[in-house]
């Protein structure tokens, strides 16, 4: 699907006005709670609500008979492929900024969750903006931000920062229709987390007891997570963990932990 991304699913908790919360030691934490965040403005979608509960018919249906009055009436983009006929391929539509084929994802979202369409909608509708800022924020803190995700069921969304926030994060995440977290001093980047995670796991491909494995990496708590199967499994795990001999790692926020497995895991040591 074009809207959703596999994204973790956490509480995203909130207090009323912006401002710092208390926190673990040596991290900071600003709140941005819904009320006060930018509105999502949908006039049509609005229009063709009120247009769904007079006549009877579902807000889906009436959406796609607009969309198909739009797409009837308009022009083509100019294109330069062989082949084109606008008679088979439709110009691109979009509602509300919405683009037509994320409003016909979102009703098949909302049948998978059990939602109403249009709580698919208010929940998933601005994903294409919302990851416009989500982009600038990682172009303009490369080196800083410790991960981003969405959280209560696509309702907030958590960035998190290696050092302190930093005010233009701020300004970015105001802009956005939903309740932001920003946590800083975690003391990892993504980068790093990553680069600890390529460290690892290459590591243990190199290690003839290992037969198969696999790894993850937690950007909440700046833990690599790796699952062994050994090629035989021994008697005293943490034993076999120690002989392992993990490379030390350069920044002392990143941990690895170790789980071992009796099954295959699917990714094979090269």
């Amino acid at each position: 699907m074009t809207v959703i991304a596999v994204l973790a699913s956490l509480c995203a908790c909130g207090q009323s006005g912006a401002g710092p919360v208390p926190t673990v030691a040596g991290t900071e934490t600003i709140v941005l709670p819904r009320a006060d965040q930018p509105k999502a403005h949908r006039p049509t979608l609005e229009r063709l609500k009120r247009e769904a509960a007079s006549s009877g018919r579902s807000l889906e249906e009436v959406v796609k008979r607009y969309a198909t009055r739009v797409a009837a009436t308009s022009s083509p983009k100019p294109t330069d492929f062989e082949g084109y006929d606008p008679a088979v391929i439709d110009p691109d539509v979009a509602i509300d900024g919405i683009p037509y084929a994320e409003l016909v994802d979102l009703g098949t979202i909302a049948k998978s969750e059990g939602i109403s369409y249009e709580e698919a909608i208010d929940r998933f509708g601005s994903q294409s903006s919302n990851s416009r800022v989500i982009d600038k924020l990682n172009a303009e803190f490369p080196d800083e931000i410790s991960g981003v995700r969405y959280v209560d069921d696509q309702r907030g969304l958590r960035v998190g920062f290696k050092g302190p926030i930093p005010a233009r994060a701020i300004e970015l995440a105001r802009t956005l229709p939903m309740a932001v977290t920003l946590i800083g001093g975690k003391g990892f980047s993504a980068a790093e987390l990553r680069r600890a995670q390529d460290m690892v796991v290459s590591w243990l491909r190199s290690r003839p007891e290992v037969a198969t494995m696999m790894a993850h990496s937690d950007d909440e708590t700046g833990q690599v997570k790796v699952t062994v199967q050994p090629k035989v499994m021994p008697d005293d795990a943490e034993e076999f963990k120690r002989g392992l001999q993990l490379p030390q790692l350069d920044n002392p926020h990143i941990t690895v932990e170790v789980t071992l497995s009796a099954e295959s895991i699917a990714v094979r040591p090269q």
